[in-house]
């Protein structure tokens, strides 16, 4: 999510030429067994001089990952980083959005025989060098079995990730998979990219869900998981059997600091290495490129931010009352006045910058009279304590998104301010990560949520997974529609934008899922991601990448002299 910043806001100053691009928690007390010293545990004070030592990294991070599955996770980020470091896809993008293949030995192309003519027979060949952190040889199986998992209506997946589209999967031998698709699906080779490989050895015929697997972990990934402390920090270890090398570093922390400022000055002192996830909080950012000895820069992102309306909510059921929340709330001061200018304003959930995004849309603006104006022909009168209410149920919610995140909690008081003046009650109602993107989410238990997130399938524009109708977990579907939006026009839509191939003739099916979703307003589109970045000068072989949420996209190329 997007960053903290501190309590005491004054009016945005960056100049805004120095955006470079455009475009989802304690601190440690305890020594490393065999990791990191004293040192590099230490609280706020200490000199770079105390520093971790040659090899060893510290990435500084201010919400907690709890499930390491990279098929179940929902805190797109934090998570993600341990994914990346841990497991490994078929294929990867490179910071230019070029293909990388990690676990398959080449990109299936209709010149080397791995993609039919008619785009719907996939045979993927595999490396026969590939070993899992237990020892054990990753095989065909590991992907067919990965498959299966995930469409496994049992198991509650983050994504489907576009697997629904096989018609057919197998093994053909050790080292060759082969999937026949049911149709043309465009996004299906981000479909790999984004789905790690789970190993069947350790995973098969056991309860996916609860397994203890899902908090120790075993991948084929650059790092090995070595542990975790609850509130505190994860530790990993290199992998001296990686395929794609060995890692350089000795020992790689994902530390937990959830006060984004006292991260920040951990950053400053060389506690923490690398800040980034959520980034340096826009208020530092004009300090932060003065500090000796660092790298400090904004780096573009798919992300956006939104405040997301559970429509199964009889406050929300009407668009008329979302759509006027949206005109009721300030949102470019809420851009600059929180983050000083630095994300990107956007009325869908791209970034502007996307081939895909509608140029057409109509920003509704920040109107609280047409906002009061349009709740009192939704039927929401004022009642006499103040607040709108129609049939017994008052214009009264809450609010939810991480515990501690500054930026956000300083938003949320806009939000409030905003929506008091057309007579709307919103009460904030925080959590620890942990807690807030669980169950609390994925069963559609808020009211509101204040989130980031970016297409599950980015860069393709393919949004289905969110918004179309068989996609409610909260309803007995598998995938990420936890607004509880259902539209059958916006379910047929997305169907034929992801059978559609050519970009020219995807780009008016997208126009209209944006101009759909803009007029009745599932969620409220704020602002388009740029992380500022900050990367101390010990630290090479960290690049960073636009086309991933995070950016542990290469940590075996990392090192810290």
């Amino acid at each position: 999510m997007m960053s903290d910043v501190a309590d005491e806001l004054p009016v945005a100053s960056l100049n805004r030429r120095e955006l470079l691009r455009s475009g989802s928690l304690l601190g440690l007390t305890l020594p490393f067994a065999g990791g990191l010293g004293a040192a590099a545990l230490s609280g706020l004070g200490a000199q770079p001089a105390n520093a971790a030592a040659a090899g060893q990294l510290v990435i500084g991070v201010t919400q907690e990952a709890v499930n390491f599955n990279p098929l179940l996770y929902v805190n797109t980020g934090v998570e993600t980083s341990v994914e990346f470091i841990v497991f490994d896809a078929l294929w990867k993008f490179d910071p230019e959005g070029k293909l990388i293949a990690n676990l398959a030995a080449e990109i299936p192309t209709q010149e080397n025989g791995g993609l039919s003519a008619d785009g719907l027979t996939w045979t993927i060949k595999l490396r026969p060098d590939v070993k899992w952190h237990d020892g054990k040889p990753f095989t065909a199986a590991d992907v067919i079995f990965t498959l299966d998992v995930i469409r496994d209506p049992k198991v509650v997946v983050r994504s489907r990730n576009g697997h629904e589209h096989a018609e057919s999967y197998e093994a053909v031998d050790d080292h060759t998979v082969r999937v026949k698709l049911k149709e043309s699906y465009a996004p299906y080779v981000v479909s790999w990219q984004k789905t790690s490989i789970i190993p069947k050895h350790i995973l098969s015929g056991i309860d996916i869900n609860t397994a203890p697997f899902n908090t120790s972990p075993i991948g084929t990934g650059p790092f090995k998981f070595k542990n975790r402390v609850a509130g505190s920090h994860i530790e990993f270890e290199p992998n001296p059997d990686y395929h794609g090398g060995a890692p350089k570093l000795t020992s790689l922390i994902q530390k937990y600091v959830p006060d984004q400022q006292t991260l920040y000055a951990q950053f400053q002192t060389g506690e923490v290495d690398i800040y980034e996830l959520q980034g340096i909080p826009p208020l530092l950012y004009a300090k932060a490129k003065t500090l000796p000895n660092c790298k400090v820069s904004p780096s573009a992102s798919p992300f956006v931010e939104f405040i997301y309306f559970n429509c199964g909510k009889p406050q929300f059921a009407d668009k008329r009352v979302r759509k006027a929340i949206y005109m009721a709330i300030d949102k470019k001061g809420w851009i600059d006045a929180v983050y000083y200018g630095v994300p990107i304003p956007t009325l869908s959930y791209l970034p502007t910058t996307h081939w895909a995004y509608n140029n057409k849309l109509v920003d509704p603006g920040f109107d609280p009279a047409k906002a009061a104006a349009l709740l009192d022909e939704a039927g929401w009168k004022v009642a006499d304590d103040g607040v709108r209410a129609k049939d017994g149920v008052r214009l009264s919610f809450t609010m939810s998104t991480t515990a501690g995140n500054k930026a956000r909690e300083q938003a949320q008081q806009l939000v409030q301010q905003n929506l008091k003046k057309v007579n709307v009650e919103m009460t904030i109602k925080n959590m620890p990560a942990s807690v807030v993107w669980g169950d609390y989410t994925v069963k559609s238990e808020f009211d509101t949520l204040m989130v980031g997130w970016d297409t599950l399938l980015y860069p393709d524009p393919d949004y289905g997974d969110r918004i179309i109708s068989t996609s409610i977990p909260a309803k007995g579907g598998s995938g990420s529609n936890y607004v509880q939006y259902q539209n059958p026009e916006i379910d047929g839509l997305c169907a034929k934008g992801a059978a559609t191939v050519k970009q020219d003739d995807r780009k008016p099916i997208y126009d209209r899922i944006q101009e759909i979703l803009l007029d009745e307003m599932p969620f409220a589109p704020i602002f388009a991601y740029q992380t500022i970045v900050g990367v101390r000068d010990r630290v090479g072989g960290y690049v960073l990448n636009p086309y991933t949420p995070i950016n542990t996209w290469n940590p075996a190329d990392w090192t810290a002299s």
